[in-house]
This record gives structure tokens, C-alpha cells and sequence, in this order.
């Protein structure tokens, strides 16, 4: 049975364009269905039509015309939203692109956003270039981004080239994409780290692998992984969490550059996903610098700190921002009701704490150690390494740990 590509497309304003790409898909032997999302006026050539759309999502047309421009494309793209994996679960596509300028892209991305992990998706917008952030179009997702060069404005040597590029793609992805089962006879781990923890976590790793019992994800705590790990556990492709790596949460509180992941630990705590965790990178805040060396706080000097790179300088927090964000950390952890074990390294929680580290400092190693055991619950398996995480003797704990999980 011939694969379907789903086009996602504003047709009022881009029915050339698209349908021109549902030929080149066609001629191929692939079927196609058109998804119009337009805002303006209707037009024939869609297989789910704008009022269709926003009929599922509770709207009628009439209601929907006299809106603003503004409110119009935040309705449709809502709606889109909610209307995409229902097609998907209706078996109405097998892989979803959308070829346009700026608005139809963002539009189409955040519908995207909404399908499962592996379903393959393109973007591709004549604003996925220069400073413009990745994030509206690809999030926590697994979503291919194409800049365009030109926009998609008429058909002409360059945008049937383009075209035909995205629509090659698509069909690729139909025909030789495909979806790998977790080991068989395996639970599926999702670790975070960062480079600062990485040591500790990949030597834990590696022990927990030799096991046998796990198959190991990792994920990077940089204010999207932590995302893209709890989304796998929604999904249902995450049996168990050692979650290595909180810095994301220091971030959350009180500012920093790897800011995004909000709410981290929740997820596991809703789904009742047991839980190894460590404060890893927790003790330190990062800044971006940027071209014109902008971004560092007024107090940079009074703080103990290195320099990741040009960009990047890492801080340790103080004691007063210890106690707030072991506050966070414990206020969620004590809602679990699976099993939760924290890990907590006595000397520091990332590379450069360490002790004759340029931010190692005892003060604030101490603080963040009793705010833990005076806050996190009975509910909690509390233990205290007298190590940093980088040492091997608090990996093989961290290790032990989980694999002691594996067997409840």
C-alpha cells in the first residue's frame, strides 16, 4: 500500500506552490493529503478543508471569519493542533510536511510539535535562517528544518528545486524511515547530563550497562533535553530515570542561560516513573555572553566561576539561592509515590566544584546538604557521598541505586 505525505499549507494563499509538491509526490507513486489551515478565504483542493478543522476543534466558520488577523491565526493554529494526531491515529498520513514563509511554517510546526516522537516531519520556511531561534520550529521534537533561500512565492527553477528537494525528502523518510524497539528483554533508562557531569554520569552508565538489564538514553540538560527526556516518558518509552542532572531546574529558579525545561521532575512524578536523581550541576548558574561581551550580572566579580568557553561562564550559586532551589527540587520529588532515590554528592555537583576546583566552596556544598535532608520526605531514599559527582566512587553508587530499582 502506497505511503501517504500529509501537506500542511495555507492553500489562499500558497495553492500553486502546494500542489505543484502534491504532484511531484504523486508522480512517484506516493498518495497525498492536503491540510489547509488557511485564515483568509476558502478554496478548493484540500482533503481536510478549514472549516473541517476547526469544526473538530469546537468552532464554527461563521465564529471564526470575523476574527482579527492575530486571533484568527492563533485560533487555526490551536486548532491545527489539536486536529493533527487526530488525523495521524486515523492512519490519514504517514509523514507530515509544510513548505512556506514564516507564518504557515510556525503554524505547521507548532501542529507538529503534537504527533509522537519517530513520525517524521519537515519544516521548511524562508525564515529558518540568520538569528531566528529554532525553537518555534522545532521545540522538544524530532523535526527536519529546511531553509528555503528564496520565499515560496510562484514557481520558478529555484522554488520547484526547493520543492522537489523537501518532497524527496518526505518520500525518503516513507519509504526507509523506521522505528527501533528497545532491546528486547531490556528497560529503557533516560540519564541527563551536562559536560560538567558528564564524567559521573557516563562512568554510571557504563556500569549499569554491564548489567544487562538496561538500555541506556541519554539526554542533554541544556533547557531543551530535560524536555525531550520527559516527553519520552508520556509517550511511554522511558521505563526508569537517573535523572543525573538538575542544572535545568537552577535555571528555572533563578535565571541562567540553559532556561526552558520547566517544571523538570514532574513528569516522572505524574507518571509514577521511578526515579534515580541527583543535584547534578545544580550548584552552579550559567550566563551567555554575547558578541558585544554582554550578559554577565553585576555581581560576576564576587562570584566564584569559570569560563566554559567565550560564550559561556559558569558560576556557583550562593547559599541564599541554594536553600530556594533544593526548596523546588524537594517540593517535588516529596509528590512521588514510585520510588525516588537522591543521590547527593557532599563535594560538589559539577566538575569545577570539586574541591581545589576554581568554584569549589564548602559553605555553600554544606547548605545545599542540610536544606536536603531537612526538606525532601519519608517518601524519598536519601543518600549522602561523601565525593564529587565526578568520582568514580559516587558513580558506583549512583549505579548500585538503579540497578537496585530494576528489581522492585
Amino acid at each position: 500500500m502506497a505511503k501517504t505525505i500529509a501537506l500542511i499549507a495555507s492553500l489562499d494563499t500558497k495553492k500553486k506552490e502546494t500542489l505543484y509538491a502534491a504532484s511531484v509526490i504523486q508522480k512517484q507513486g506516493f498518495s497525498t493529503y492536503i491540510i489547509d489551515i488557511s485564515t483568509k478565504n476558502l478554496v478548493d483542493g484540500a482533503d481536510i478543508t478549514p472549516v473541517e478543522i476547526l469544526k473538530r476543534y469546537g468552532i464554527e466558520w461563521e465564529d471564526f471569519d470575523p476574527l482579527g488577523k492575530a486571533a484568527s491565526i492563533d485560533v487555526m493554529s490551536k486548532a491545527a493542533a489539536f486536529v493533527l494526531p487526530q488525523l495521524y491515529a486515523e492512519g490519514k498520513f504517514d509523514v507530515v510536511i509544510s513548505i512556506g514563509g514564516g507564518q504557515n511554517a510556525k503554524m505547521a510546526a507548532m501542529a507538529m510539535k503534537t504527533l509522537p516522537f519517530a513520525v517524521p516531519k519537515i519544516v521548511a520556511s524562508s525564515l529558518a535562517c540568520g538569528s531566528r531561534t529554532m525553537e518555534q520550529y522545532v521545540g522538544d521534537k524530532d523535526i527536519f528544518v529546511m531553509h528555503t533561500v528564496a520565499d515560496i512565492s510562484g514557481l520558478n527553477s529555484i522554488t520547484k528545486t526547493v520543492i522537489q528537494s523537501v518532497c524527496s525528502a518526505a518520500m525518503g523518510l516513507a519509504e526507509y524511515a523506521k522505528t527501533f524497539p528497545s532491546e528486547e528483554g531490556k528497560k529503557v533508562l533516560g540519564a541527563t547530563e551536562l559536560g560538567v557531569t558528564s564524567k559521573g554520569t557516563e562512568n554510571a552508565l557504563h556500569m549499569i550497562e554491564e548489567s544487562g538489564l538496561f538500555e541506556n538514553v541519554v539526554f542533554h540538560a541544556n533547557g531543551v533535553g530535560g524536555r525531550c527526556m520527559e516527553n519520552l516518558m508520556r509517550e511511554g518509552r522511558i521505563d526508569v530515570a537517573l535523572d543525573m542532572t538538575l542544572h535545568e531546574i537552577t535555571c528555572e529558579t533563578i535565571g541562567g542561560y540553559c532556561v526552558g525545561a520547566n517544571d523538570r521532575l514532574m513528569t516522572a512524578v505524574e507518571h509514577k516513573i521511578p526515579m534515580v536523581v541527583v543535584p547534578g550541576a545544580l550548584d552552579m548558574v550559567d550566563y551567555f555572553i554575547n558578541e558585544q561581551g554582554e550578559g554577565l550580572p553585576d555581581d560576576i566579580d564576587q562570584r566564584k566561576k569559570v569560563y566554559h568557553n567565550s560564550s559561556i561562564c559558569h558560576c556557583k550559586i550562593y547559599k541564599e539561592e541554594a536553600e530556594k532551589i533544593v526548596d523546588v527540587v524537594c517540593s517535588r520529588l516529596n509528590q512521588a509515590v514510585s520510588p525516588v532515590t537522591l543521590v547527593i554528592p557532599a563535594k560538589g555537583c559539577c566538575e569545577a566544584a570539586a574541591p581545589g576546583g576554581p568554584m569549589y566552596d564548602p559553605e555553600v556544598d554544606e547548605v545545599m546538604v542540610d536544606a536536603f535532608k531537612k526538606k525532601i520526605g519519608n517518601n524519598v531514599k536519601l543518600v549522602i557521598v561523601d565525593a564529587n559527582i565526578n568520582e568514580k566512587a559516587f558513580s558506583e553508587t549512583v549505579a548500585h541505586e538503579v540497578l537496585l530499582l530494576a528489581h522492585e
